[in-house]
């Protein structure tokens, strides 16, 4: 049996044009969505919380912070989202000296980046790429789990000038996720 989650969204517009007989003109719009999967609700909102580290690690190459596990479940993947691609993309203000990475705020803005690892484990997933080098992941069954892992990383000026300082830093990344 081959369902598809469809939501309408049906909006009135709160405006009526009143017409001088006493007439009324009514706006419909609608938006019809087809979602093969739910991102589970534990996914939705997360706080990664990196471990602590000093901050003369950031002074030398290779400047990286511990990596820390970031992961998107899908659930309740429908049928007829069986054999579709999933391609999930991360988006947010990107740190301009380390292309790619996430922008952080904070003592340490434009010294730091939060670099994301795709779903390998070992190539860097450019804000704006889609995971799994483009090619996503087919879904193959009703969840689907992406395992990608964060870092921090010091901007090559941050290294040469040493200038990483102890202090808070924070971030917010959001995900899209598409499917063919």
């Amino acid at each position: 049996m081959r369902r598809l989650f469809f939501s309408l969204v049906l909006q009135v517009m709160g405006m009526l044009l009143v017409v001088g007989d006493g007439r009324a003109d009514v706006v419909f719009n609608g938006n019809l969505l087809d979602r093969p999967c739910h991102v589970d609700t534990a996914s939705l909102t997360q706080d990664v919380t990196f471990r602590e580290a000093a901050a003369p690690l950031f002074w030398i190459w290779p400047a990286k912070g511990y990596e820390e596990p970031l992961r998107i479940g899908l659930v309740n993947c429908y049928a007829s989202s069986l054999g579709k691609v999933v391609r999930l993309t991360f988006r947010g203000p990107g740190e301009t000296d380390l292309p790619g990475y996430l922008a952080v705020s904070g003592v340490n803005a434009g010294r730091l980046g939060i670099g994301i690892l795709d779903t390998d484990g070992r190539s860097l997933l450019k804000l704006g790429d889609a995971h799994h080098q483009g090619a996503g992941d087919v879904v193959t069954g009703k969840t689907l789990m992406l395992n990608f892992r964060v870092f921090t990383q010091a901007t090559p000026a941050a290294i040469a000038q040493k200038s990483v300082v102890p202090g808070d830093y924070s971030a917010m990344v959001t995900f899209e996720l598409n499917y063919q």
